[in-house]
């Protein structure tokens, strides 16, 4: 008797908790449906046509396919990295970034390029591509160069305009020496901006992204002289995503997401300090 009184007492609680473990989940899938495709993730998608706050878009999925005119596709040997987080990574195969979901090109190509990410037509072509700047501010492995990169671990960038398969958007490409660097660079974007989808290329770009329309030295006058400033909240929640990332490899949370749709939540004036030991520090990890 005292078996059935204790079984009917707790069949409710059961029954309570399971139905909280699903509400819990179900939650939980709504808010990750609601998050942007977009490589600088936003608070909510912007309308067709609304400027408001822009942010650097993959190149990928969300987004018109880039074709490319390349040959047969080389083989594409796998990258290990070859150090721990808690060593000073000085050079891109240092880095602990994972490969996965990146799809590399030969270590050998001597033309590699990144497609890194591209932003809406309407945005101009002095667009400033706030994430690209402080993901490279946080991982100085790669040596942001002017000119032709002309060894493993440099670096150029360039802005395209592609054509009306792709509404003009204009297109960030990285440039590198040796494929190598080119899919470490891949990987680390890949790491610090969770939606995006770099796309290394080896040989010619497609012809759709058009001639290079600039060139762009994110780190001219130094790291420092391109920190965040307080108020631009889409630099301070970029650095601190990148500044996490850089020590965290492995993690998870998407940082920048959760600051941009709560920047009063971060303490987003930590990412004004330098270096990336400094920013973490300041917020207590």
């Amino acid at each position: 008797m005292t078996s059935m009184r204790w079984f009917v007492l707790t069949l409710p609680l059961a029954l309570s908790l399971v139905a909280c473990k699903k509400e819990a989940s179900a939650e939980k899938e709504k808010s990750r449906s609601e998050e942007s495709d977009d490589d600088a993730p936003k608070k909510k998608k912007a309308k067709k046509g609304d400027d408001g706050d822009k942010s650097d878009k993959p190149a990928g999925s969300g987004s018109p396919s880039v074709k490319s005119n390349d040959g047969p596709k080389p083989e594409t040997p796998k990258v290990e990295a070859s150090s721990t987080p808690d060593k000073a990574v000085t050079a891109p195969a240092m880095q602990s970034y994972k490969l996965d979901g990146i799809k590399k090109i030969d270590d050998a190509c001597s033309s590699p390029w990144v497609i890194v990410a591209n932003a809406p037509e309407s945005v101009g072509a002095d667009y400033e591509w706030k994430w690209s700047k402080q993901a490279l501010i946080a991982n100085q492995q790669f040596h942001v160069v002017s000119g032709t990169p002309a060894a493993p671990g440099e670096v150029a960038f360039e802005v395209h305009q592609a054509d009306s398969a792709m509404s003009d958007a204009w297109v960030l490409v990285a440039h590198c020496s040796d494929g190598a660097t080119c899919n470490y660079l891949a990987a680390m974007y890949k790491a610090v901006v969770k939606s995006s989808h770099p796309q290394p290329v080896c040989g010619s770009l497609p012809s759709n992204l058009g001639a290079a329309k600039k060139h762009i030295d994110f780190l001219a006058g130094g790291p420092e002289a391109n920190l965040p400033h307080e108020g631009d909240t889409i630099s301070l929640c970029a650095r601190l995503s990148a500044c996490n990332v850089a020590v965290k490899p492995d993690l998870a949370d998407d940082v920048g997401l959760q600051c941009q749709k709560a920047p009063g939540s971060f303490k987003t004036t930590c990412a004004t300090r330098y270096p990336c030991a400094q920013v973490m520090e300041c917020l207590g990890n």
